[in-house]
C-alpha cells in the first residue's frame, strides 16, 4: 500500500488580537471552502452532486468528493474521504498569535497548492468572524523549505512524499504497551452510531478503513488484503471523554454536530507489523471521520519512553 502526499505550513498572522470562539480548523475550513468555491465554481446555479463538472472541480473534488456510486473503492457510495485534512497546532486556541495551520493534500490535489494559496490569502483580505479582522501569510513551508520568499510568489516546485507499506511487514510480532493521545476529538462510527465506548476491534477496524480508503482513492491499496483484529492485543487504561462541537455552514445555512471522543487510551499486547503501520498511518493523515475539519489527530507513544 502507499499513499502520496504533501504537508505544507502555512504561518498566518492577525492583525489585531481577537477571541476565536470556535476550533481552528472549523473556522479555515470555511474560509478555504468559500474562496476555493468562488475561485473555481463555474455553474453557480448547480448542486454539486448534480453539477456535470463536479469531476474536473477542485471545490467539488475537496469539500463534496462526489464519485460514481459503482467505484471500486466504496462500491455503493456515491461521496469519498476528502483529499485534504486541515489541521491547527493547536486544535483549540481562543487568541492564537500566529495561527499555524496545516494542510494535507493527498494524491493529484497536491499540484493544486496555488489555488488553496490564493484562497487562504483572499480569506485574510475578506477578514474573519464579525469584526472582518484581516491576516496575512507570514510563511509557507515545504518541510524545512520556504516556498515564498516574495509575499505574492509561491515556488510550487514540489516532491511529493509517500507513506508506503510493504505487506511482508505483517510477519513480523512486538510486544508493546503505546500510549494513543487524541490531539482532536476523534469520530468513527460503532454500529453505526458514534460514540465513546468502543473496543479495540473497533479502533483497529477504523483505521483499518481509513487507510485502505485514501490508499485505494489517491493512492495504491493493491495489497491491503481484508484485514481482521487479530486479539492479541487490547485498550488497558481510557481517560475519554466525548465532546460535542457544532459547526454552521453559512452557505447550505445549517449547523451540523461533530462530536468526538478526547483524551487517551492505552493498548498493550502483541502487534503485527501491519497493524503498528495503521497506527503510524492515523499520525500522519488522521483517523476516522470528518478529517477536513481537524478531527482525528492523534498521537502514539511507547509507554516505554519514546515515540
Amino acid at each position: 500500500m502507499k499513499l502520496i502526499y504533501k504537508k505544507i505550513r502555512f504561518t498566518l498572522i492577525l492583525g489585531a488580537q481577537t477571541d476565536i470562539p470556535m476550533p481552528i480548523p472549523f473556522l479555515f475550513r470555511s474560509i478555504i471552502g468559500k474562496q476555493l468555491r468562488r475561485l473555481c465554481c463555474i455553474a453557480h446555479d448547480a448542486t454539486c452532486p448534480a453539477c456535470i463538472f463536479n469531476a474536473t472541480c477542485l471545490y467539488g473534488t475537496v469539500f463534496e468528493s462526489v464519485i460514481p456510486k459503482d467505484n471500486t473503492t466504496l462500491a455503493g457510495h456515491d461521496r469519498i474521504s476528502h483529499p485534504v485534512i486541515i489541521e491547527t497546532e493547536p486544535f483549540i486556541k481562543k487568541n492564537p498569535d500566529p495561527i499555524a495551520l496545516n494542510l494535507i493534500l493527498l494524491g493529484d490535489t497536491i499540484q493544486h497548492i496555488p489555488y488553496f494559496f490564493q484562497a487562504i490569502k483572499q480569506g485574510g483580505e475578506a477578514g474573519i468572524l464579525k469584526a472582518r479582522i484581516p491576516y496575512t501569510i507570514q510563511e509557507v513551508f515545504d518541510g524545512e523549505r520556504l516556498m515564498n520568499g516574495d509575499s505574492e510568489i509561491l515556488d510550487t516546485r514540489l516532491s511529493p512524499d509517500v507513506w508506503e507499506y510493504h505487506a511482508g511487514d505483517a510477519e513480523t510480532v512486538v510486544r508493546k504497551t503505546l500510549l494513543i493521545t487524541l490531539n482532536s476529538p476523534l469520530r468513527f462510527r460503532v454500529n453505526g452510531h458514534y460514540t465513546d465506548c468502543f473496543s479495540a476491534a473497533d479502533f483497529a477496524h477504523c483505521l483499518y478503513r481509513r487507510t485502505q480508503t485514501l490508499c485505494a482513492q489517491y493512492g495504491d491499496a493493491s495489497d491491503a488484503g481484508d484485514y481482521r483484529y487479530t486479539g492479541a492485543w487490547d485498550i488497558t487504561e481510557k481517560n475519554l471523554l466525548w465532546r460535542d462541537l457544532m459547526h454552521y455552514s453559512a452557505r447550505q445555512n445549517y449547523t451540523m454536530k461533530l462530536g468526538g471522543v478526547s483524551g487517551s487510551f492505552s493498548l498493550s499486547g502483541a502487534f503485527t507489523g501491519y497493524e503498528l503501520a495503521l497506527l503510524r498511518f492515523a499520525e500522519l493523515f488522521h483517523a476516522g471521520k470528518n478529517t477536513n475539519f481537524g478531527l482525528g489527530k492523534i498521537g502514539v507513544w511507547e509507554k516505554s519512553g519514546g515515540k
